[in-house]
């Protein structure tokens, strides 16, 4: 009896353990997904990775309001070597709001997806006489060197994606009830103008946006450039008073390495998704970057899409004096295989050229021009001998007459 209830507490047990771990709603991230270990432990107590796909994980942020959408919490400010930037008053807005897209889910709602190129703003935009919107770029949206803003399938951002306000209300911390309702934004999205989108200048990655002398003329406002400085100390970012110009400001921002990013950290857990996502993922091309920080600036983007390399448009960035080298080797590699197809054409050439035979019209020409020569020099004397002979006979016959 003692060995049937001691067999019995046994499977007792390998039952309760067995479930507890089928039950388990999550796992350590850092083991698959080191590549964005930094923002997994720096967004993680502001809202919850799911992993919806394998090896896709998404970040969703706690305790939305119904009328939240990203890029709405906070102001823009005008930088003179980024153009706008996006400062956010949201604790996690200093990683979500430069790296990564933003996409609202038919079933998880708005979610982040991580990307490591920075950007002062990941956004697009639209304005009219009286308005003015941006409005977050989807994980379909890449940015290409020479090109911008380029999306890998169609896209419009539906209406409630926009942030829409007056021309007098930009640049100031923004409310929920500055934003234009969404019966107006369904007008904008169709009548309003596309603005500039985003360019290159000294590597660095430039948020044009509508033009400042637009938005300063129609809202009677005014900005003042900002400085920009990377700070080691990882504190996200914040604006305090410029060193240059005590009236002026200065962002102060920490931007991780990509050691530093892709660097594995503590236990972080992940829920698996119920649903896979709604957006198609093979239209999806992500894009890597390799922070090379400098004492007292933004380090320069080093931007290397993962696609064939003769889109990358790299020929379109000459290498200047005094400009950083972190193009060469790529333009180097380049050089060498146009190079080497050059000559392997030649070779191809020049192999071929003698193998290549002449048509024979032209070549038996020549011959036959020979052998008619020939033949006419054989038939010539017997000609002549037969007019001789007929001669003679011609001859006879009139002496024969007399």
């Amino acid at each position: 009896m003692k060995q049937i209830l001691f067999i019995l507490s046994m499977f007792s047990i390998v039952f309760l353990l067995n479930a507890k771990s089928s039950a388990a709603p999550s796992h350590n991230l850092s083991e698959g997904g080191g590549q964005f270990g930094f923002f997994y432990s720096s967004l993680a107590p502001y809202g919850e990775w799911i992993e919806v796909e394998s090896g896709t994980r998404v970040w969703r942020p706690f305790d939305l309001p119904h009328q939240w959408r990203p890029y709405l919490i906070g102001r823009w400010v005008w930088t003179d070597e980024y153009g706008w930037y996006w400062m956010s008053s949201e604790s996690f807005g200093w990683i979500t709001y430069h790296y990564g897209r933003w996409y609202d889910d038919d079933f998880y709602g708005w979610i982040w997806m991580p990307d490591d190129v920075w950007a002062p703003a990941w956004v697009e935009w639209r304005y009219d006489n009286d308005y003015i919107g941006w409005a977050p770029l989807p994980p379909y949206a890449r940015f290409r060197m020479g090109r911008g803003i380029q999306f890998t399938t169609h896209w419009r951002a539906p209406a409630h994606y926009w942030n829409i306000i007056r021309y007098d209300r930009f640049g100031s911390s923004i409310r929920y009830r500055d934003t234009a309702p969404q019966e107006y934004a369904r007008h904008f999205i169709r009548s309003g103008i596309n603005g500039q989108q985003y360019g290159m200048d000294r590597e660095r990655i430039i948020n044009r946006g509508v033009d400042r002398a637009t938005i300063e003329h129609r809202g009677n406002i005014h900005f003042t450039g900002t400085e920009v400085r990377e700070i080691r100390e990882q504190s996200g970012e914040r604006i305090t008073q410029s060193s240059a110009n005590q009236a002026g400001e200065r962002i102060e921002v920490y931007r991780p390495t990509r050691d530093e990013m892709h660097r594995g950290t503590e236990r972080i857990e992940t829920h698996r998704g119920e649903r896979t996502l709604s957006i198609d993922m093979n239209k999806i091309v992500q894009q890597r970057i390799e922070s090379r920080p400098s004492p007292g600036r933004l380090p320069r983007n080093d931007t290397r899409v993962d696609e064939p390399r003769r889109d990358m448009g790299l020929q379109q960035v000459p290498q200047q004096p005094g400009r950083s080298h972190e193009y060469t080797p790529q333009m180097r590699e380049q050089q060498g295989q146009r190079t080497r197809q050059e000559k392997r054409r030649e070779l191809i050439q020049r192999h071929e050229r003698p193998q290549n035979p002449t048509p024979p019209a032209v070549r038996e020409r020549p011959q036959q021009r020979i052998e008619q020569r020939n033949e006419r020099s054989r038939i010539a004397p017997s000609e002549k001998a037969a007019q001789e002979r007929s001669s003679e006979i011609k001859s006879e016959r009139r002496r024969g007459r007399e």
